[in-house]
């Protein structure tokens, strides 16, 4: 891997403080170094999604904790000494429940099911990840994880990182990653376009983010279902060094 890439990086690199509550709510997915786009620039950003993504907009119901950069399906961040620091309250978020293996027979919402659901899939393909080297590339999936209720969570928690690899050979995935800029971006904005002349032009970004009426530099963009259960079809990674922001945006196709 390019040393200027850093994929399924711990909490204490991306993030400058309160690693506690940053590890409650996000998903540290990538890190790299704007090197990779520019080679005058020395500066690491991070691409990271959310746990409780599941049913409707992250977000649409917590308006009164919204901020410029923090809105619906949109999570800002300020910048300090190359990590981040969640610029909303702690409150935008709708769940944090941890289920526990003991507290199965209680009653979840489908939300609270999810959240724990991305978590035990963002874990598993981390740990295929450090112990092969590579994004999981093998279809492992199988009816018993589609049941309804707390079973799914149940089930996706008895898979194995050797239960992956032992997953169905796919041409489809292997041929898909293969087409991935560093086997991991859809797109790197090494050009500097403006996102309407992107590959990937966020047409169905419900909010892009704004300074003095201008949208922030797109960044780089990245499929959101490697890296856990319910995801964004891709995430947009806003960048500004002028105001230190960091913008995550997620995009469903």
């Amino acid at each position: 891997m390019n040393p200027l890439i850093k994929i399924f990086p711990e909490y204490e690199e991306v993030f400058y403080d309160d690693i506690e509550n940053h590890k409650k709510y996000f998903l540290p997915i990538c890190s790299f170094n704007l090197k990779l786009i520019d080679t005058t620039k020395d500066t690491w950003l991070h691409i990271v999604s959310v746990k409780e993504i599941y049913d409707g907009r992250v977000g649409e119901d917590t308006t009164d904790y919204h901020t410029t950069f923090t809105k619906a399906d949109m999570f800002g961040f300020d910048v300090i000494d190359g990590k981040y620091k969640f610029d909303a309250d702690w409150n935008y978020f709708s769940v944090d429940t941890v289920i526990t293996a003991e507290d199965y027979a209680q009653d979840y919402s489908g939300l609270e099911i999810e959240y724990n659901k991305n978590e035990t899939i963002y874990q598993l393909k981390k740990a295929y990840y450090q112990k092969y080297g590579k994004l999981c590339d093998k279809d492992y999936d199988r009816p018993g994880l589609h049941v309804e209720d707390i079973r799914s969570l149940e089930r996706m928690r008895q898979l194995t990182v050797e239960d992956m690899d032992n997953g169905k050979h796919s041409d489809y995935y292997i041929e898909r990653l293969e087409r991935k800029i560093y086997g991991l971006f859809e797109e790197l904005n090494t050009a500097g376009l403006p996102l309407e002349d992107c590959k990937y032009g966020g047409e169905n970004i419900t909010e892009k983010p704004c300074h003095n009426g201008e949208v922030l530099p797109h960044i780089a963009t990245i499929e959101g279902y490697d890296f856990q259960q319910s995801a964004a079809d891709m995430l947009f990674l806003f960048y500004d060094p002028t105001i230190n922001k960091a913008v995550i945006c997620l995009e469903y196709t």
